[in-house]
């Protein structure tokens, strides 16, 4: 398995949901987990983010999972980032060249019959490259709209993919809209549709009381990284608009980044220092408690590709309020696991809230649907047994 997006050490807020995956395919198959990261020196452990790069060990043991984290002069940083947007292949070419030696050795110890990649751009283009040099299958999983859609615009792009996906075995995409956008930008390409999962809530946090300054509120939880795509702002102006009738609702926060300052000033605007608790970035396990505490979950960016915090919701039975356009409502129904709403839609979202605060028996019903709803077909486990199927496919092929 071939993960770039994986936790590190030194940042284990990283990709948790690719963890859980390899988890759960290491409970159906042998496997080995490569996550290529970018080389750092030492000296530079100080700037920025750059220590969990800087201090990355060669291997780590997350529980039963042992990961490698060989070095690439690969670095998803911009400028090199946009450029390679564009026009991934020259940057890819030297990924491949600083850690093709790593790889290659990776491959004859470990002999797999299959190779397992996340993303196209990074990881797709280094299973072709080990597919021309030991004719092993592989198949890719994408996980982001823009990274398939860019490609109809960006001529450099569409070459650099179409190449990795006439190679490849399958192309797995975790929305059926995502899958769409595969099949019509590449009609060659073997397709299909493979919603991410999640892990069970553990007993623990799912009994732990509310603390004393939540007991008698009616509590809403979100979570996601601050920059524009996630709607922050606009959710925040929503929920000033629908709390005028509730003076106990609260809205609390996980998360940060580039986008704070906006969300600070919406929360001023709206002298809502007392309703709305930014909580800043917090481990899984303590998102998962805020899950478990919560009312409902909202969240109500666009373009979600199929954001695994809403299933982790479902998990802990609560109605989820996010937008129609992603790739959770593949599964999620409106009305039923709880309510869509369309993107960037003030007044639809002020709604939806409001309905939600306002009716204790509409979130029970939403959240033990959605709880089923998990239970049957969005655990990690049922994710691993169908790519077990796929991979079974792509190495015996009819």
């Amino acid at each position: 398995m071939l993960a770039s997006y994986f936790p590190k050490p030194a940042n284990r807020l990283m990709g948790t949901w690719a963890l859980s995956q390899a988890a759960a395919l290491q409970r159906h198959m042998d496997l080995r987990v490569v996550s290529l990261t970018s080389w750092v020196p030492r000296f530079l452990d100080g700037y920025k983010h750059a220590a969990a790069y800087a201090n990355c060990p060669r291997q780590f043991q997350w529980g039963e999972l042992s990961v490698s984290y060989p070095r690439a002069l690969w670095y998803p940083i911009p400028p090199l980032k946009q450029y390679a947007f564009r026009n991934p292949a020259p940057q890819m070419e030297l990924a491949w060249k600083s850690a093709r030696r790593f790889l290659i050795q990776a491959v004859q110890e470990f002999k797999p019959d299959l190779i397992y990649a996340h993303h196209t751009a990074v990881n797709g283009y280094l299973a072709a490259r080990l597919k021309q040099a030991f004719q092993i299958p592989f198949v890719v999983t994408d996980h982001d709209f823009d990274e398939i859609a860019q490609c109809a615009h960006l001529p450099a792009r569409k070459h650099f993919f179409a190449d990795v996906i006439s190679q490849s075995s399958m192309m797995v995409a975790v929305a059926s809209r995502m899958e769409n956008q595969i099949r019509e930008l590449f009609p060659q390409a073997r397709t299909c549709t493979v919603q991410n999962g999640t892990d069970p809530i553990p007993d623990a946090l799912r009994a732990a009381a509310r603390p004393e300054e939540l007991r008698n509120r009616t509590v809403l939880f979100s979570c996601g990284a601050f920059y524009k795509r996630k709607g922050f702002p606009l959710m925040i102006e929503a929920f000033a608009q629908a709390a005028k009738q509730f003076p106990y609702a609260i809205l609390r926060i996980a998360g940060d980044g580039e986008e704070r300052p906006q969300i600070e000033e919406v929360i001023r605007r709206f002298s809502l220092q007392n309703k709305v608790q930014l909580l800043g970035f917090l481990p899984h396990e303590s998102v998962m408690r805020e899950m478990c505490l919560c009312d409902a979950f909202v969240l109500t960016g666009w373009d979600e590709p199929f954001a695994t915090v809403f299933s982790e919701a479902m998990s802990a039975g609560k109605p989820v309020i996010c937008c129609n356009d992603g790739g959770i409502t593949d599964v999620l129904k409106n009305e039923i696991h709880g309510l869509t709403v369309p993107p960037k839609d003030l007044a639809a979202t002020t709604h939806a809230l409001t309905r939600i605060l306002s009716d204790p028996g509409l979130r029970e019903r939403m959240g033990q649907a959605g709880k089923a709803l998990f239970e049957s077909s969005l655990k990690w486990d049922h994710n691993a047994a169908r790519m077990e199927a796929i991979f079974r496919a792509a190495i015996q092929p009819s």
